[in-house]
């Protein structure tokens, strides 16, 4: 019984974990069961004797506490899926849920290939109408500089020939431009 309570406080440090000892107690039952089913007979003394002094080394605490941390990871994601399922059909059942459900069967449904053309055209028709602003604001820039450019060789503001007289010999004439310089 010694070596029971030995085994029980290697594999147990805090009374509230004991995982890892049912797994020693499940091992030590399948040994029990092998050897009882291979000789005929229940374990000896000396087989048990050997068996928890195989336990209660490193490797076999280790080898406990691993089984341990698996079975416990494993009941953890079980656990959590279970939980997840049940989010997920709460979540459905809300208006907002029924919301999502329509909106992911509406885009299923593009994702075929007649849903995959229309959007190519629509991008396709995207970047064409792109173009042609780009195209229509550089045209119309020009056309309207140039109407201007003509507007001003009409109206006399500027001219296309070059002169080699200074801009103010153009106005010397004129009455204003005179009472200015006082001339």
């Amino acid at each position: 019984m010694t070596t029971r309570q030995s085994v029980y406080s290697l594999l147990v440090p805090d009374p509230g974990d004991t995982l890892a000892y049912t797994q020693y107690k499940q091992h030590k039952v399948e040994t029990c069961s092998e050897i009882a089913s291979s000789t005929g007979r229940a374990p000896t003394s000396d087989e048990m004797s050997a068996f928890e002094r195989a336990a209660k080394t490193p490797m076999g605490i280790a080898m406990y506490q691993r089984r341990a941390v698996t079975l416990a990871n494993a009941f953890l994601d079980a656990t959590l899926e279970s939980r997840k399922a049940r989010l997920e059909a709460e979540f459905m059942t809300t208006a907002i849920g029924q919301q999502l459900a329509t909106i992911l069967a509406h885009q299923r449904a593009r994702k075929g290939l007649i849903g995959w053309l229309k959007d190519v055209s629509a991008n396709l028709s995207v970047n064409v109408l792109t173009i042609l602003f780009i195209a229509a604001l550089v045209f119309g820039y020009r056309l309207l500089d140039g109407w201007l450019n003509h507007l001003s060789t009409l109206t006399g503001v500027s001219s296309t020939e070059k002169s080699g007289r200074p801009a103010l010999a153009d106005w010397a004439g004129d009455p204003v431009i005179a009472a200015l310089t006082g001339t």
